[in-house]
């Protein structure tokens, strides 16, 4: 994160969405996250529209368009994405393509295994058509917030303000996968992201090369994470079949008071000055 703002959270709010932005040399910031939206995106609407606009036909700018927004603002899962779109799965291969070699967009593994397949135990009508699923990313954050908010028409700033926390949930998870491997060390890094299966998303699951498997979520939210998230999350890793050593919380706005007198070993409480240590 590179902003001048000594308060944490106001550094998140605005790597959450003027990442990437294309005229970043112009930007003149000041603390109030929403007048940097309407001085710098809202007015300047017509001149960002041209770094999101691509060398092609109309009807296939279109496809990347809808393709774009529903990577945006739905679960980000590959099939799911073109299927709701009605993209026939030849056409969306090659969109894809596009997008990956443009840089735009990235992919996330899934880490979901297999359905096993017996003889003796046929699989369940139910998840006989279930496929596994890698999800999207966008590259830089204010893409996202483009094709969020913004590629269809100037948005309104209140409606912006109404849903800016739910936007930049998906931001402080991607920080809070960071905080963990900045914490365990990257050269102790197997691998790390999210999970999610066809029962369960878990914000962030890290396996480390000595063998330590670490299970996190992330909130932010204006209330303070109770004991209720951290069984829910322990739930999701039970039945998910997880066998996790560590389970770390990330949180906006502070812990409840029982969270913190438990004083587990095997539970991390990171609040939000804990990313200072991300801050450059």
């Amino acid at each position: 994160m590179q902003f001048p703002y000594l308060d944490i959270q106001e550094a998140i709010e605005f790597y959450a969405i003027f990442d990437g932005y294309p005229l970043l040399h112009t930007l003149q910031f000041n603390t109030d996250i929403f007048e940097c939206i309407q001085r710098y995106i809202i007015e300047k609407h017509e001149a960002l529209q041209k770094y999101f606009l691509f060398d092609t036909d109309a009807d296939f700018q279109a496809d990347l368009t809808a393709i774009l927004s529903r990577i945006a603002k739905g679960d980000r899962k590959i099939y799911s994405t073109f299927q709701k779109e009605k993209i026939s799965q030849i056409r969306s291969k090659h969109l894809f393509q596009v997008l990956f070699s443009l840089g735009i967009i990235q992919k996330e593994k899934t880490r979901e295994k297999p359905l096993r397949r017996l003889k003796s135990h046929p699989i369940k009508k139910a998840l006989r058509h279930y496929v596994i699923q890698d999800k999207l990313y966008f590259q830089n954050n204010f893409t996202r917030f483009w094709f969020t908010y913004c590629y269809q028409k100037v948005p309104e700033l209140l409606h912006v303000q109404n849903s800016l926390d739910k936007f930049t949930s998906f931001c402080f998870e991607y920080l809070s996968n960071a905080l963990i491997i900045h914490q365990v060390g990257v050269e102790n890094i197997e691998d790390y992201g999210s999970y999610w299966d066809k029962n369960n998303e878990i914000d962030l699951l890290t396996h480390t090369k000595d063998g330590i498997v670490i299970a996190g979520e992330s909130k932010w939210k204006n209330t303070k994470i109770c004991k209720n998230i951290l069984n829910a999350l322990e739930q999701k890793c039970f039945r998910a079949g997880l066998h996790v050593n560590k389970f770390a919380l990330f949180s906006k706005s502070g812990f409840s008071k029982e969270l913190m007198e438990q004083k587990r070993e095997d539970v991390w409480l990171f609040d939000i000055t804990a990313f200072k240590e991300l801050y450059d």
